[in-house]
């Protein structure tokens, strides 16, 4: 039986929608040529023309399982779909941004929770937290305001389920007949007689159908077929290098066996999943080694069989293929941390046999198979999988356009010679196209110091393997020479020279930011509030840089205080006194202060060293971004001339709030968010600014 619903409905007749694991990534989102065609048709053309002109559409069918669990001794029934994944997410997605649109996001969102990728960890988190947006400043701008928020996770854009979510919802923001449809639509869409956007609903198991049967029939693009037959075709596709193809025979019956044995899933004794998902990944990387760079469009089905043909029709991409295959005994051995959280060459590999995705740990497993089957020494793998990893860390767009042009840089990398000898002697920038300028800059630096210090190398490793530096170091390495933030701009790293000197200075210096970068710089961050770490905005508000941690202001701040030989505590004490007693030399009346990061500094050190609070009392909320607003009843600022710079507050003080992500000034004053020395009563002391004078004066 076939039931017509409505996205809407079928959220509201199962208490969870929940996208499988087997199902394929989110492909209507993907940013290739056919896809983009494809989506402006059925989204633009189709889907919301008919939305705001008000005609009804069905969009075929959604087949499905349902499945009933307990929870809380309750009866919860959970839809599986099996087919129709794409439609569902984007009318989700729709749903979402219709309901952003029109300020109405709250009604709606417990019901759109109920849609879940449960078992992907990324995809599953980014539509609960997207769940949880508030407002959107700019609707043509979603996805880079949704990209540049607090909560959006970096490493998600690495997820092409997540990724082509986003160029869904930019999707819909370049659609100027949405963006300036009259608000409503969402009624259209949720209304208790709305059918504007229909589909057909089966349930597979009214059909006898198991899920095992269903993916035998329709593989939605996957490669999911018997292992037997999947080798028996692939012998076909060799079959051209008679002794290759009997080496291939023998090996994956074996020796790979052997090899991939602990990657099996638990409870499984055969090792056709690992073999698939290793396969996968060399022939992608394979395929673009060898790619245009900047086609038109790439191929997505690594196991597609034409594919495959493509690839392995090359000699050297099938003896490639082999060598990897043998290489993963070799890898079992390479425990030794790579990466920032701990990660070596062998967790990269577990990563890749599960068939999770980070473009980063592909690049670093690809260029070391590349390094290894051309023979070049062992002993300088380490250092050329440190460069590599540098470079594509720090490489904004490694996206997939980009991958033939990286990869054949990767391949420049390749000798005999030590890769710092490498870059000593490189002569052309070009050799390493489509890295981060900066950062090729930066390991040519690095490699010319190398071979000048010799004892060098182990402090320049131990400063790039910081997870808060994470291989991009040139802030640090100017810091031997600049002795304020603004010097930091004077200085390129092409124009300076080391001596041993600056050599200790350097090594001074992280000792002195290990000290206090502890806690993520959170017990000494008020500190920072006079300094460029902050920029104060035209929009009344007061922001930290999200680069903060190589931010110059903190750089600075660990080599005064490394040179000061005192404790932590009393380099501290030192620099707040200093700057009291400077105030003191501007200003007989400290009320009289008007720039807003001295009054925050002010205020910070007399809630430390007047009213002993720590940093977690002043930066309410572990918020540390400041806004502020009219001051009301109950509140009242220390200060009485304005903010300087500020365009709604230059003769009259406001009540700062502390605010993480935005800044939501129609909610007004919140005693949760504003800062105890400015809210009225409580054990508050006369004249705290003489007092804190007295206190700087060591009275």
């Amino acid at each position: 039986m076939s039931n017509k619903f409505t996205f809407w409905e079928l959220c509201n007749t199962y208490n969870k929608i929940e996208v499988p694991i087997i199902q394929r990534d989110y492909a209507q989102g993907r940013n290739t040529a056919d896809v983009e065609k494809l989506r402006n048709k059925f989204v633009n053309d189709y889907l919301i023309k008919s939305i705001v002109s008000d005609e009804k559409i069905e969009l075929d069918f959604v087949y499905g399982s349902i499945l009933t669990e307990l929870k809380e001794d309750e009866k919860q029934k959970i839809f599986i779909p099996l087919d129709g994944q794409q439609r569902l997410t984007t009318l989700f997605l729709l749903h979402f941004f219709i309901a952003i649109k029109e300020n109405r996001l709250a009604k709606i969102k417990d019901v759109l929770l109920r849609f879940t990728y449960e078992t992907r960890p990324s995809a599953h988190d980014f539509c609960k937290l997207l769940l949880g947006v508030e407002t959107i400043d700019n609707l043509s701008e979603i996805k880079n305001e949704i990209e540049d928020s607090v909560w959006f996770n970096e490493e998600w854009k690495h997820d092409p389920t997540v990724s082509g979510m986003l160029n869904m919802l930019d999707t819909f923001a370049n659609n100027e007949v949405l963006l300036k449809a009259p608000i409503g639509l969402l009624d259209q869409l949720i209304g208790d007689n709305s059918d504007l956007v229909t589909f057909y609903f089966t349930d597979l198991d009214q059909f006898g159908l198991t899920e095992n049967l269903y993916i035998r029939m329709n593989a939605r693009g996957k490669m999911l077929t018997e292992f037997e037959n999947f080798k028996s075709e692939f012998s076909k596709i060799i079959r051209y290098n008679h002794s290759l193809l009997e080496v291939v025979k023998d090996k994956i019956e074996y020796e790979w066996v052997d090899n991939l044995w602990d990657y099996r899933a638990s409870n499984s004794f055969i090792i056709d999943s690992p073999f698939m998902a290793y396969l996968s990944f060399l022939t992608e990387m394979l395929y673009f080694k060898d790619a245009k760079f900047r086609a038109e469009s790439y191929e997505s089905d690594f196991l597609d069989f034409r594919v495959l043909r493509e690839v392995y029709s090359k000699e050297e991409n099938l003896k490639f293929l082999i060598f990897s295959f043998d290489y993963i005994k070799e890898v079992k051995e390479f425990n030794q941390a790579i990466l920032w959280e701990g990660e070596s060459l062998h967790s990269i590999l577990k990563s890749i046999l599960s068939n999770k995705r980070d473009t980063n740990e592909l690049f670093i497993y690809f260029s070391t198979l590349l390094y290894s089957f051309d023979k070049k020494p062992k002993v300088n793998l380490l250092d050329f999988i440190r460069v590599v990893r540098n470079l594509i860390e720090n490489t904004p767009d490694n996206s997939r356009r980009e991958w033939p042009r990286l990869i054949s840089s990767l391949k420049n990398l390749i000798a005999d010679e030590n890769v710092y000898s490498v870059l000593f002697e490189l002569k052309d920038e070009n050799k390493l196209q489509g890295f981060n300028v900066d950062q090729r800059k930066e390991e040519v630096f690095k490699a010319k110091l190398i071979q000048e210090f010799s004892g060098f190398k182990s402090l320049l490793f131990e400063i790039e393997d910081s997870k808060n530096f994470k291989g991009n170091i040139a802030n640090i390495l100017k810091i031997p020479f600049v002795d304020s933030e603004e010097n930091f701009k004077d200085y390129e790293l092409e124009s300076i020279v080391y001596e041993e000197k600056q050599l200790k200075v350097l090594g001074l210096t992280f000792e002195g930011y290990k000290e206090i970068s502890k806690q993520d710089f959170n017990p000494i961050w008020g500190n920072f509030l006079n300094t460029t770490l902050y920029t104060q905005t035209y929009e009344s508000r007061l922001v930290y840089s999200g680069l903060f941690k190589k931010h110059p202001a903190i750089l600075l701040f660990a080599k005064r205080f490394a040179k000061s030989k005192l404790s932590l505590l009393d380099y501290i004490k030192k620099i707040q006194k200093e700057f009291i007693l400077s105030l003191a030399k501007k200003f007989n009346d400290f009320s009289e202060i008007k720039r807003v990061k001295d009054q925050l500094f002010l205020y910070y050190i007399i809630s430390e060293r007047i009213y002993n609070q720590t940093y977690i009392q002043f930066f309410k909320n572990h918020n540390f971004n400041f806004g502020w607003l009219a001051k009301e009843t109950g509140y009242k600022s220390l200060f009485t001339n304005g903010i300087e710079g500020c365009q709604y507050f230059q003769s009259t003080n406001p009540i700062f709030q502390t605010y993480n992500q935005q800044f939501r000034y129609n909610l007004g004053l919140n005693e949760n968010n504003t800062l105890d020395i400015e809210v009225i009563g409580g054990n508050k002391k006369r004249n705290p600014f003489e007092l804190i004078l007295n206190w700087a004066n060591g009275e």
